[in-house]
């Protein structure tokens, strides 16, 4: 009988690997040590420290925009990662020092509690600290001390940068980013022979010529009682810029940030200086010109306050399983959940947020309908009796893919490029906001290239077996499961954005593995899915199966938009005065029935149209049925036709009655 094993002992050594163990780094670029050159010293020595170990360098979990300061795990995207692959994808981390791991006491005996239960090694590169050093007695006491300093360190920055804001607002300076519609100050350069300790004069920011007419025409619309969407559809062309997203243009999402902030608002009537508000919460008078007078911002606020509603239900933050997975087929872009009476929903917001998609950018699923669909892919996995020596044949033959490489190949060439912009900064070549700039460009495309994972063939093949011994119970308990057990199901078996939906067809048509599940999700899924170079598995074309509704369609249905700016609307009425039927001035305007019929209503009651949507005609009647007969809903067939679903059930209606009446009178005779 073998020796039972404890793996909750409190004391409990997990000893450091030899030799050939593959491993991780992890890097932070902080706040206090503004340099992107310090990622590149933080590299270097875990890449020494490897060698002197022996192990073995599969790649680093780098975390550019993020601090160590928070009290929550899930509040730093890529550590959680990182722990959630360890004990899988690697038996190592190392860290640069101990303050690149965690500033917060709670977060690092937390995740090394996480590493200790996966009995992975966990160490940092100046040799100060190590997994089994911090559980001796001594060096707990050690660890504590270090890790209450850091703590410490991060407070006082913190309460420093504040007083140095709180001293740059009182005197009228903007802080950080400029607001839409400025431009920040060009400082003078440093005289020659001034001494290193020189700083130019403060400066306030100043307007732009390009945008600064979209900021006064903001708030004169938002005080005239426009929606925030309203405002950015009237004024196309103008576009923000931030480190996320990039230049994009207007959406309703900035467009309320543009409009709550105080920086363009007149401090005093006549005074035509802006405000800035100070870390402290205080008001006080800008040095910058205001874009809305105090009389027009008063009107903005009284003009919104009568369009805000008090939510009748406190949100409540709810387990979503495919939240940061399920992305749309045609852009890419991860889903939003979003609720309506009670029901969760997964939609695609691209239109709201003024990007482009070709499944319109406003469709939307229940999440109970992915929830039954991503149930039945699993329960279709069927694994042959052989599995295992299946999977040991595949991960041994020899690869053709070369996705690893190239993905390989473009990280190093975006890190040495990153390293040209640091030692260019320093040399004065460029500018900090240059450098910001292409920085930002940089970690953008570098959080979308995966991790690399070169383990070796024995390693890769446990982790694969493992995962498929668990497959069978993930299918079988996941109609039982609760939320936050289908989300961790879901989240170790599948990569970030790694559910293709197509919202169109509602169905899923895409799914991009975790490495070490690929092979055994390739194997089980065979029949109808494909495994691609890419490293996804993909419907096969002309495979359905239960969860995909066939479209019926060779192009897709006509989409037009709800609503009618306002200089088309005299226009509109003008041709219906003339003669012209709404449905044609609808296909004139290119926008739907109902939009016309609701601006006779508004505008000419009096004319409203008896026929309050158009009629079918015998020849889409036919192709009404068809398109229902090859499995399309009636809300699909009738937005196609540009009528309700309502018209499309009262028509099978007819035709089930004609049929129920022709049965009678052939059983009369």
């Amino acid at each position: 009988m073998g020796r039972k094993k404890h793996p909750n002992r409190i004391y409990r050594v997990i000893g450091e690997p030899g030799p050939g163990t593959h491993g991780v780094g992890y890097v932070r670029f902080s706040s206090d040590m503004q340099d992107p050159a310090t990622l590149v010293t933080q590299k270097r020595k875990i890449e020494e420290f490897f060698e002197r170990k022996r192990w073995i360098l599969d790649g680093f979990y780098e975390e550019p925009e993020h601090s160590a300061k928070y009290e929550e795990i899930e509040q730093r995207p890529v550590f959680a990662q990182m722990l959630a692959d360890a004990g899988t994808s690697f038996r190592i981390i190392v860290c640069y020092m101990n303050d690149r791991w965690a500033r917060n006491v709670n977060v690092a005996f937390n995740s090394l509690a996480i590493i200790r239960r996966k009995a992975v090694w966990w160490a940092t590169s100046d040799g100060l600290f190590d997994l089994d050093r911090i559980n001796q007695d001594g060096g707990d006491v050690s660890f504590v001390v270090d890790t209450q300093i850091n703590a410490a360190f991060v407070r006082k920055l913190s309460k420093r940068e504040i007083d140095a804001f709180e001293d740059r607002g009182r005197a009228g300076y903007h802080n950080g980013k400029t607001l839409f519609g400025y431009l920040r100050p060009e400082y003078e350069k440093a005289p020659d022979g001034a001494p290193s300790t020189w700083r130019p004069p403060r400066a306030p920011a100043h307007p732009d010529p390009v945008n600064f007419p979209a900021l006064v025409r903001i708030g004169e619309l938002a005080a005239q009682g426009w929606t925030d969407q309203a405002i950015a559809a009237a004024l196309p062309g103008y576009t923000t810029n931030s480190p996320r997203f990039g230049a994009r243009p207007l959406t309703k999402d900035t467009i309320a940030v543009i409009r709550r902030s105080w920086f363009p608002r007149e401090f005093a009537p006549g005074s035509g200086k802006g405000t800035v508000e100070t870390p402290a919460g205080e008001l006080v008078e800008g040095l910058h010109p205001a874009a809305w007078p105090y009389e027009l911002w008063q009107r903005m606020v009284e003009a919104k306050g009568g369009q805000y509603h008090r939510p009748r239900v406190e949100a409540q933050r709810r387990a979503h399983a495919f939240s940061r997975i399920i992305v749309c087929a045609s852009c890419r872009r991860p889903l939003r959940v979003t609720s309506s009476k009670g029901i969760a929903y997964y939609k695609d917001t691209s239109l709201v947020r003024g990007l482009t998609c070709g499944a319109y950018g406003c469709l939307s699923i229940k999440g109970a309908v992915i929830l039954e669909q991503f149930g039945a892919v699993l329960a279709s996995i069927t694994l042959p009796d052989q599995w295992r020596e299946a999977v040991a044949r595949q991960l041994q033959t020899p690869s053709t893919d070369t996705t690893h490489e190239r993905t390989s190949a473009r990280r190093k060439e975006l890190e040495a490029e990153q390293k040209r912009l640091a030692l260019a900064f320093t040399k004065g070549v460029i500018s900090e906001e240059t450098l910001d700039e292409q920085v930002a460009r940089i970690r953008a495309e570098l959080v979308t290239l995966p991790l690399p994972q070169a383990r070796d063939t024995a390693s890769a093949m446990q982790a694969a077996l493992d995962a498929g011994e668990t497959l069978a119970d993930m299918a079988s308990y996941w109609g039982e499961a609760t939320a936050e057990e289908r989300r961790d199901m879901v989240w170790a078996l599948l990569a970030l954005e790694g559910l293709i939906y197509d919202l169109e067809r509602q169905g899923i048509v895409g799914l991009i593995p975790r490495p070490d599940t690929l092979p055994v999700l390739a194997l089980g899924l065979g029949e109808q899915w494909e495994q691609r170079p890419d490293g996804g598995l993909w419907l096969r074309d002309g495979a359905t199966g239960s969860q995909l509704r066939p479209s019926g369609l060779e192009a897709k249905p006509p989409f037009r938009p709800s609503n009618l700016r306002e200089h088309l609307q005299a226009a509109a009425l003008a041709q219906l005065r003339a003669g012209m039927s709404p449905q044609e001035v609808a296909d004139t305007f290119g926008v739907s029935y109902w939009t016309i019929f609701r601006l006779i209503k508004r505008h000419d009651p009096a004319n409203l149209p008896t026929q309050q949507q158009p009629k079918l005609t015998p020849e889409q009647q036919a192709e009404a049925r068809r398109m229902l007969a090859e499995g399309m809903t009636l809300r699909q067939v009738g937005r196609h036709f540009g009528v309700s679903y309502g018209a499309i059930w009262r028509l099978t209606k007819r035709d089930q009655e004609a049929k129920d009446s022709h049965g009678t009178r052939n059983e009369g005779r």
